[in-house]
């Protein structure tokens, strides 16, 4: 499985009698969710992006004005989790595979959340429950280590608590049993700006030994040239053989050695096909550049730029899955709890301010600021003096006279 590899889309498959194992594949190799988790590792732009899109969704955290609540959300399974670290790991696999699981255990008066990594969860072909296991390639040797737990509103006994299953994906056509991610059509794209960046690696490395063609002339044996030219390739080229040196090995007296150096103009940079891949990978996530530190050439951005982009992808892409994930939530706080959960909302937190932009002159008084700076007060006559210095209008600009001599002042 290597992430450079051209894969097809998914498809699901839709003759469920005929499958012979009892979860739906995710994929042709049912590795379709490890696949774009190693995707996600591979090219800045796109990592950049989905990192970004969590923060922006987590935001500040759950919040709500319920005291009950609240003392849930900040204590919410047996590791000592929040609320927030179930939600942040949810949203980075909702973001990165398109399918995000978190497990419930509902025990005599309390609840627990658990996230459960999409790369190990698979559907069941009843469709009505979720397949774990920790290494779907080898699956079958293990099956011992399959655990089945029904999607929410059924539940399995377990001991002395109840276990149920949060599913949530996005909707996609021809799918009905896993979501994929909003980048899908840029997977491609993906794939060659991570093949970009490891061919630049390898220039880099072999930046002082370009291709050549050396031509040696000396008697050897054919295993003492092998030798020779083995270890030659191994300290003069680098990993991958982004530079290739082709060996003429002629036995018997003639010429000095010859070296034929052959320049590559193309310097491992590829800007424009760079440049196309970053636009596709940004567009495919429905993203503006600048949220994620992703520099555009003639836009620096300000304060007020950027807001403008942030409420623009709240409320086009965050507001949808934090909206899902937020109905799941108080449906089973709500029914299983008996919680208020009216209020349960994201507090959202924008990647910049506008305090930046306010002159305090305008809001605080001229007391208040000394005290801020830590100045002693003034006395009513200092403070008279100083209103009068600071109502006191620049100098008259100077006249300039005309070319012919005369001014401007009528």
């Amino acid at each position: 499985m290597k992430k450079d590899t051209p894969t097809p889309p998914p498809v699901e498959e839709k003759n469920i009698s005929s499958l012979r194992d009892e979860w739906i594949p995710f994929g042709a190799n049912n590795l379709y969710p490890q696949e774009l988790s190693e995707l996600s590792r591979s090219a800045s732009t796109h990592r950049a992006i989905l990192r970004t899109k969590v923060t922006f969704s987590i935001g500040d955290g759950l919040n709500t004005n319920d005291e009950k609540l609240q003392e849930i959300l900040e204590d919410i399974n047996a590791y000592g989790e929040t609320a927030d670290d179930v939600a942040r790991r949810f949203f980075a696999d909702y973001w990165k595979i398109g399918n995000g699981y978190i497990e419930v255990v509902l025990g005599q008066g309390y609840i627990n959340l658990y996230h459960q990594d999409s790369t190990t969860c698979r559907i069941h072909k009843g469709g009505k429950s979720v397949i774990m296991h920790p290494d779907w390639e080898n699956v079958r040797r293990s099956p011992e280590k399959k655990k089945t737990v029904p999607i929410y509103p059924d539940m399995k006994k377990d001991g002395d608590v109840y276990r149920t299953m949060i599913h949530l994906s996005d909707y996609e056509s021809t799918f009905n049993f896993y979501g994929l991610p909003d980048y899908i059509a840029a997977e491609s794209h993906i794939k060659i700006a991570n093949n970009i960046g490891t061919y630049n690696l390898t220039r880099f490395k072999n930046g002082f030994m370009p291709s050549a063609i050396i031509e040696l002339s000396a008697d050897m044996s054919e295993d003492e040239a092998q030798d020779f030219i083995d270890d030659a390739v191994d300290k003069l080229t680098g990993a991958d053989d982004a530079s290739k040196i082709l060996f003429l090995a002629k036995n018997g007296e003639g010429d000095a050695t010859n070296v034929q150096i052959i320049n590559d103009t193309s310097d491992g940079s590829f800007m424009e096909l760079q440049k196309i891949t970053n636009d596709n990978i940004i567009s495919a996530h429905r993203w503006n550049p600048a949220l994620s530190g992703i520099q555009v050439a003639g836009q620096l951005g300000n304060n007020q730029q950027i807001l403008t982009a942030y409420d623009i992808v709240m409320s086009t892409v965050i507001r949808e899955p934090q909206n899902l994930l937020l109905r799941a939530l108080k449906k089973i706080f709500k029914q299983e709890m008996g919680l208020d959960v009216k209020d349960l909302h994201f507090k959202t937190k924008p990647p910049v301010s506008l305090l930046g932009a306010i002159n305090p002159v305008d809001y605080i008084s001229i007391a208040e600021g000394r005290r801020i700076f830590h100045l002693p007060e003034l006395t009513d006559e200092e403070l008279k003096e100083l209103k009068e210095e600071k109502a006191i209008k620049p100098k008259e600009e100077i006249i300039k006279p005309k070319e012919d001599g005369t001014d401007n002042s009528n």
